[in-house]
């Protein structure tokens, strides 16, 4: 499948809505799940009715989201690969900036199959492991990204209870072509891949150091590391029953 590169976080947040707003039916109630909720929901769905539960294993967090937003209607602390919810739950699944910290993605991918409702919508978005990006961020050890966050990107607080960074893994099950082969294995339909990058468009003295440090890593990558994105987004289609296509 071609990866298709969207332009800003404008431009993101236009076609992720987009496709959430298509799964809503009239007079009635949108389920979504955000996996991994962390502090802050992402998306703007105004006009649209819906519920929002938040599953996260670390329980800081979600102090931290309900003090500042209350915006869960549920608040749901546990594991992605061992918790147990029920089976075809959910409308669309939500998650952003997770798997790369979790090992055996796949269990997790089989569970969002299971919790999500035929004809659902599941959006992951996750660093490239063979980006240049991914592939520093998996060999750097984790002191070094809470330095980076605390005196680079000006976070004060990471590192401490409730807030990034997290330790990564960046499981192998992550590659891209191997999330696409999960997909077509488990009859998932992939409606598009995205890649976003936050420097390129940048023109600060730091982000043209940035850009020209990468442009090196993908040379002496011998092209292996993708250096024009970091990120990677997954708009995946749960196959719907014949009752559903039915309606």
């Amino acid at each position: 499948m071609t990866l298709q590169v969207v332009t800003d976080s404008s431009h993101e947040k236009t076609i992720l809505e987009g496709c959430i707003r298509e799964k809503a039916w009239p007079d009635a109630e949108l389920r979504i799940l955000e996996a991994g909720c962390g502090n802050k929901w992402q998306l703007s769905l105004k006009g649209l009715q819906y519920s929002l539960s938040g599953i996260d294993l670390d329980e800081d967090a979600l102090r931290l989201r309900q003090a500042r937003f209350q915006d869960l209607d549920e608040v749901i602390v546990g594991d992605l690969r061992t918790i147990s919810l029920p089976k075809a739950q959910y409308d669309v699944i939500y998650t952003a900036y997770v798997l790369e910290h979790v090992s055996n993605v796949p269990l997790v991918l089989a569970n969002f199959n299971r919790w999500l409702k035929p004809g659902g919508l599941m959006i992951i978005k996750v660093p490239d492991r063979d980006s240049v990006y991914g592939f520093i961020a998996r060999s750097t050890p984790h002191w070094l990204h809470v330095y980076y966050y605390r005196f680079i990107k000006g976070n004060k607080n990471a590192g401490k209870p409730g807030y990034l960074p997290y330790p990564t893994v960046y499981d192998t099950a992550l590659g891209r072509n191997r999330m696409l082969t999960y997909c077509e294995q488990q009859g998932l339909s992939v409606k598009g891949v995205f890649g976003k990058n936050n420097y390129l468009r940048k023109r600060s003295a730091r982000d043209r150091v940035i850009k020209v440090f990468v442009r090196l890593v993908n040379l002496f990558s011998f092209g292996k590391l993708a250096w024009h994105y970091n990120d990677l987004i997954y708009i995946i289609e749960k196959p719907a029953s014949d009752t559903d296509e039915a309606q």
